[in-house]
């Protein structure tokens, strides 16, 4: 299943992506309405944070009026705005934290893998991936890690 992946290394914080996705689903640049958002983990380290697209939802378990669901034709899960309620049990429920209420309508919004976000990341810290390519690059990156750093031996000069 694929979903939106936000790397904490390349991200500067710019919060460039949360602006962009508010402008192409609300016609607004507001951050507060955007499907991701872009969190301070420690003081230099930021994370966009968006929908995994979980295979068993959580926050679908919890919908008193099932508005949320896996679209089993687009592979991801989905918010029926019509249905909702605005409860926020779903965002309560999410473990990832990628799910809020909308700051005027009180529906819930998460990312909808549009991607639009992507190519606006002027560091390249956003991509769309699945769990094994996840896996995977985070394989390459730690045994790229590993490798061992060849020490020169120098000759100090003495007085």
């Amino acid at each position: 299943m694929p979903y939106l992946y936000g790397d904490p290394l390349k991200c500067t914080g710019c919060r460039i992506c949360e602006l962009y996705c508010s402008l192409c689903h609300e016609r607004v640049l507001n951050p507060k309405k955007a499907r991701l958002r872009v969190v301070r983990m420690e003081p230099a380290i930021d994370k966009p944070i968006a929908c995994r697209q979980c295979a068993d939802p959580p926050c679908a378990k919890v919908c008193p009026t099932n508005a949320i669901a896996r679209n089993a034709a687009a592979d991801m899960v989905a918010v029926d705005e019509a249905k909702c309620i605005g409860c926020g049990t779903c965002v309560e429920a999410c473990p990832f934290g990628a799910i809020w209420l909308h700051p005027e309508r009180k529906v819930a919004i998460k990312c909808d893998l549009c991607g639009a976000c992507v190519p606006r990341c002027p560091v390249g810290a956003l991509s769309i991936v699945t769990g094994e390519q996840f896996a995977n690059r985070r394989r390459a990156e730690l045994i790229a890690r590993l490798k061992p750093i060849m020490l020169e031996r120098v000759r100090v000069p003495r007085d």
